[in-house]
């Protein structure tokens, strides 16, 4: 029998009166299994609260309500919720206050009848003192950088990674994903708290102003820099936050940021693949989709059916907000193409034939700074026949003194080495910041048969050699055949250079090989392969290699396009197609027509022939044929 579900003395994020659409949507087919999975899941492993909580707010089922309390008057006995201080003793809340002071004040409101008096004042107290006050000392560094005195971790606490240098990190955790989770959790806490504690409202206008600053790190096309997974974790806190302002005041921040745009960006960056397939293009740490209920939420404020359509189709996975939010009245609407060439506003670009595993997948980082960034300017990502074929190494180690940090330079990415060496990156000593290094997308477009664009990361490579005049990569996807054509251009100022462009194979399962032939390569995955021919001046050379890093970090398997010796200009040219693993190899052939060269590759039925023409910073091109 059904227990009596008591009111909810904050209505946070909902009321006992919307329980029976919450009910209502847990019987949907779409959130079946995820329910199921949700009953089976044991807290005395996870500590997971917040979820039990949910649970009996939801079904009055007493036994997950005393879990929850259980769990939540451990809570009560940390020290700190955080383990950052300012001027060696000033409690500081970030992520970790963020998150706790947020599931604190939810878990709160959903078990408040099972609370004694005693416990919800004692709750209270701890919501304003261990997590408002914290995260309100940290936005303030943030507003304020000069009035900061120090930050560092606690003397008490045992960091898991050194970061050597604090100095920036207003600057830096002040325009990340640091700042939406801080805000998120202040929010949720400042409602908790503001019937007892008359400091709440004052805490108002801080929180106001972290909101806006945050949210003009969103591009007007709901781009963001970090990546769709930071993204997610972002936009979520940013939800709790709109979402109790607006259950408590009326007041909507909807519009203050492209959200409708964040789904958009959420598709443009969606690569399922093999290993991963709810997968996100990796530039930098990020690697995984949008979860379903930043979709709901976006869909039900916005009533877009875009943003419905991919919640419900292209979901990384649910969660209890899912359930909170989901709003069935809102007609989802697919995509209108699967097949075109997306320029986000962070200069970051992809082009696709769709959003099955199958689908070929292009995509290249140019564009500036950005904090879990890589040194990856111009580097390439393919994907097809539901496998990474041209990869970037997946969220590398945070620690600066591992091994694995190794995999956050350029030689790890399929970019471009100038006398073996890449473009500018940071030491880590500062955390996973951002570096000085910046591309741009000179041209793009469409054509038909295929897209194309062109990125210079002279700046990037500038900061490591001055003798640098100009390194572009143009690239171009004959998605009908299809095809991917790299055209990588290094002109020097003084003195000559060898030039390399670099290619790794997914290989994180220790399923991924790479195979030299003369001047052709193959990138093996268990799913299908790339065999491309590559080309070039002053000559060429292909080889095999793997970098010389422990087994226990990984083995990095990747090919080598170089230049036979320096050159005061060289051009690079490599062609090739995805194919799946039943696929003969096609016909690839480059060749010299005095200055310029000529392309063409035959693939069964299809054919494309094209003159690529060097001179100049950025090769010029003219398709010739292509059908």
């Amino acid at each position: 029998m059904k227990t009596e579900i008591a009111e909810f003395p904050l209505n946070l994020l909902f009321s006992k009166d919307d329980i029976p659409r919450i009910e209502q949507n847990i019987q949907y087919p779409v959130f079946h299994d995820f329910w199921q999975a949700l009953l089976k899941e044991d807290i005395e492993k996870d500590g997971n609260f917040l979820r039990e909580a949910f649970i009996y707010a939801i079904t009055g089922k007493l036994s997950r309500g005393k879990a929850a309390k259980k769990e939540i008057l451990k809570i009560l006995e940390k020290k700190h919720w955080d383990s950052f201080v300012e001027d060696g003793n000033q409690r500081l809340g970030f992520l970790q206050g963020g998150r706790l002071t947020a599931w604190m004040s939810l878990g709160y409101d959903w078990i408040y009848d099972l609370l004694t008096p005693e416990e919800r004042t004692l709750i209270l107290q701890q919501i304003a003192e261990k997590g408002c006050i914290p995260i309100l000392r940290g936005l303030r560094g943030m507003r304020y950088p000069e009035t900061v005195k120090g930050w560092g971790f606690d003397p008490e606490h045992t960091p898991a990674l050194e970061v050597r240098d604090m100095r920036r990190w207003q600057h830096i955790l002040g325009h990340n994903n640091f700042r939406a989770v801080m805000s998120g959790g202040l929010a949720l806490g400042i409602f908790a708290v503001e019937r007892t504690d008359p400091r709440a409202e004052e805490w108002k206008e801080m929180l106001l102003d972290s909101f806006y600053r945050f949210a003009r790190l969103v591009k007007p096309d709901g781009s963001y820099d970090e990546g769709v997974g930071y993204c997610n974790y972002a936009t979520e806190y940013l939800i709790f936050l709109m979402e109790v302002i607006r259950r408590k005041t009326g007041k909507k921040l909807f519009d203050a940021a492209n959200f409708v745009g964040v789904m958009q960006f959420d598709l443009a960056m969606f690569m399922p693949h093999t290993l991963a397939p709810a997968g996100s293009v990796n530039f930098g740490d990020a690697g995984t989709s949008l979860k379903s209920h930043v979709g709901f939420w976006i869909a039900r404020q916005s009533r877009d059916g875009f943003s419905q359509y991919i919640a419900l189709n292209y979901p990384q996975e649910h969660s209890i907000f899912s359930l909170i939010w989901y709003d069935p009245t809102v007609k989802p609407e697919p995509p209108i193409r699967s097949c075109h060439l997306i320029r986000l506003d962070l200069d970051w670009i992809i082009a696709r034939t769709g959003y099955e595993p199958d689908d070929l997948v292009a995509a290249m980082r140019s564009g500036g700074p950005s904090n879990h960034e890589h040194a990856d300017r111009n580097s390439v990502i393919l994907k097809f026949a539901g496998e990474i074929l041209l990869a970037d190494a997946k969220r590398p180690t945070y620690n600066h003194h591992d091994p694995g940090w190794f995999l956050r330079t350029s030689p790890a990415h399929n970019t471009v080495l100038i006398n073996g060496q890449g473009h500018q990156y940071h030491d880590g000593s500062e955390g996973t910041n951002e570096s000085k290094a910046a591309a741009s997308i000179v041209r793009h477009g469409e054509r038909n048969g295929y897209v194309f664009w062109a990125s210079d990361a002279t700046p990037a490579y500038a900061l490591v050699d001055e003798n640098v005049k100009s390194v572009t990569r143009t690239v171009l996807v004959l998605h009908q055949i299809p095809a991917l054509i790299v055209l990588d251009k290094l002109r020097m100022k003084d003195s000559p250079a060898t030039f390399t462009a670099r290619w790794h194979v997914e290989n994180s399962d220790k399923a991924g090989t790479c195979e030299v032939d003369g001047k052709s390569f193959s990138n093996f995955r268990p799913g299908g392969f790339f065999y491309a021919v590559c080309a070039g001046s002053p000559g060429i050379s292909v080889t095999a290699g793997r970098h010389p890093l422990p087994e226990s970090v990984g083995i990095f398997p990747y090919v080598d396009i170089t230049t036979l010796g320096s050159a005061m200009e060289s051009l690079l040219i490599t062609a090739g197609c995805p194919l799946f693993n039943a696929e003969t190899r096609p016909e690839i052939e480059i060749s010299a027509r005095g200055s310029d060269w000529l392309i063409q590759i035959k693939k069964n039925a299809k054919c494309a022939s094209l003159r690529i023409l060097p001179e100049g910073a950025l090769p010029e091109f003219e398709m010739l044929h292509l059908d």
